[in-house]
């Protein structure tokens, strides 16, 4: 199944999707600081959801007019550390 990261360039946003997500009910829908691999501008935020979920969390920011800034995978590599590929 896979995970998925969708950053943010403020809190204030990233806790408004979040919100938004939990009215729709989208289960699995967590807010954490983003990784410094994929934060271009410094201290950026993210939310983190199953993959099976992303079509339905960026629906919503569509919908709602929620600016997002790029979307990734989020997998473990061999050695146990994470990776992010850009979706």
């Amino acid at each position: 199944m896979g995970t998925a990261l969708v950053v943010f360039s403020s809190s204030t946003t990233a806790s408004r999707l979040k919100k938004l997500a939990m009215n729709e009910q989208l289960r699995g829908v967590t807010m954490t600081q983003s990784p410094k691999s994929v934060s271009q501008n410094g201290c950026t935020y993210a939310l983190r959801c199953p993959m099976n979920i992303l079509p339905s969390l960026l629906s919503l920011a569509d919908l709602y007019h929620v600016k997002h800034g790029q979307v990734y995978r989020e997998w473990i590599d061999r050695e146990g550390r994470k990776r992010y590929e850009q979706l």
